[in-house]
């Protein structure tokens, strides 16, 4: 008897007439490892490695490796004993034979081999995301914590969540003026929960052919899946998400841009709500507009947190500039305080091509120059042209109002 066994990652690009009865009969999915998998997997890698591992350090590792298949784990393992060869034949180079320790493999081997080898179930979409802290962030408090309980608790206390019969927020809308820190906020968020981050613009999604855009959907809340603990962080939500078209509006193949756009936001809200749940994946979205969002998304059980972003106040602008100047060679006589007052109703963004700007000029008056002094920030910010205006914040303010009255 001869039995015919096929591999793929790839198994929606086969031909359909492959996958017919009689033919590859049973379909298995290998899927990504969960945290019990690598840790057995680390444990049999390890198993002839010379390690001063504990328990707890591989326990710590396999809670960490999200989305790495067993590939990936056997590829740390080597970065990391390479890295502990390169420290042993350093050792012994410069200490005396009979003092240098055994060779080991240690946990700071392996946590600095993890940040070398990104997972094989992010490859395909991870964003390269720069380590951002919340501290890197001026102000905001009240939304920062509103985020960590909407994201963080959740994983760090599901306990709690269950005794309270609590179900976590499948997504969060960020909404505000341009510049006002929503990406940073969601960047901040993964970075400091550890979790896997997933971002996508609203308008690569799109695709002429009928049926592709719903399947970049699928695609990437499968790979969210497969990676959790992660965040989809969706930037311009509001190209996906307009309100839908009268009529039918989620149909065939005009291929038009509604019904395109219709179609994706049906996929979204299928995925939101289906069958297969969302454990430990949180959509974080991020728009200028929430107005065109269509209302369905943001009901209970889907888009459950919206939370507002505006410009920095006083306070957060000064965090802001401490924050911009702690990188910067400026003067000791420069101002925080009088900055921050000047800069009334700059976004966070705006402030930081301040700074930039003030340092360009004081580079073209002298490129030896030792210090940027508060007089390049003056000129600068006579020369600035905010984008935030009175009536966009009485935009914003209306929409929280209509809000507020629908939620009566």
């Amino acid at each position: 008897r001869l039995v015919v066994i096929g591999a793929t990652n790839r198994p929606n690009a086969l031909d359909d007439a492959l996958r017919r009865p009689g033919r590859f009969d049973r379909e298995l999915e290998i899927g990504i490892p969960d945290r019990l998998a690598r840790l057995s997997i680390l444990q049999t890698l390890l198993r002839n490695i010379p390690h001063a591992l504990t328990e707890a350090d591989l326990d710590a590792v396999a809670s960490r490796a999200h989305g790495f298949v067993g590939a990936d784990l056997a590829a740390v393992c080597q970065e990391a004993g390479l890295t502990a060869i390169q420290r042993h034949v350093t050792a012994t180079s410069t200490i005396p034979a009979d003092r240098v320790l055994p060779l080991q493999l240690t946990a700071d081997d392996l946590a600095g081999a993890m940040k070398r080898i990104s997972p094989s179930a992010m490859r395909e979409m991870v964003v390269e995301v720069p380590k951002v802290r919340w501290s890197d962030i001026g102000g905001q408090a009240e939304v920062k914590q509103k985020l960590r309980e909407s994201v963080e608790w959740p994983l760090q206390h599901p306990e709690a969540f269950r005794r309270m019969g609590i179900s976590p927020p499948k997504g969060v809308l960020l909404y505000g003026p341009p510049g006002c820190s929503k990406t940073l906020m969601a960047k901040a968020l993964a970075t400091e929960a550890g979790l896997n981050f997933i971002a996508i613009k609203g308008p690569e999604l799109f695709n002429k052919w009928v049926g592709e855009s719903e399947k970049a959907v699928r695609e990437v809340f499968r790979k969210a899946r497969q990676a959790s603990p992660s965040i989809i962080f969706f930037d311009e939500i509001d190209a996906l998400t307009v309100k839908r078209s009268g009529g039918d509006g989620g149909g065939g193949g005009g291929g038009g841009t509604s019904s395109v756009a219709d179609r994706v936001l049906s996929q979204l809200l299928n995925e939101l709500d289906g069958i297969e749940p969302l454990v430990n994946v949180t959509v974080v979205a991020a728009t200028n507009r929430p107005d065109i969002i269509d209302d369905a998304l943001l009901r209970p059980g889907r888009i459950d947190r919206v939370l507002y972003i505006g410009p920095p106040d006083e306070l957060a602008r000064r965090d802001i500039f401490q924050i911009q100047l702690s990188k910067m060679a400026v003067d000791s006589l420069v101002n925080v305080d009088q900055l921050a007052q000047l800069t009334f109703g700059f976004s966070g963004a705006e402030i930081v091509a301040l700074c930039q700007e003030a340092a360009f000029r004081a580079l073209e008056e002298d490129l030896h120059i030792q210090a940027v002094s508060q007089r390049h920030f003056e000129e600068s910010y006579r020369g600035f042209h905010r984008r935030i205006t009175p009536e966009m914040l009485a935009f914003y303010d209306n929409y929280r109002s209509q809000r507020a009255l629908r939620s009566l």
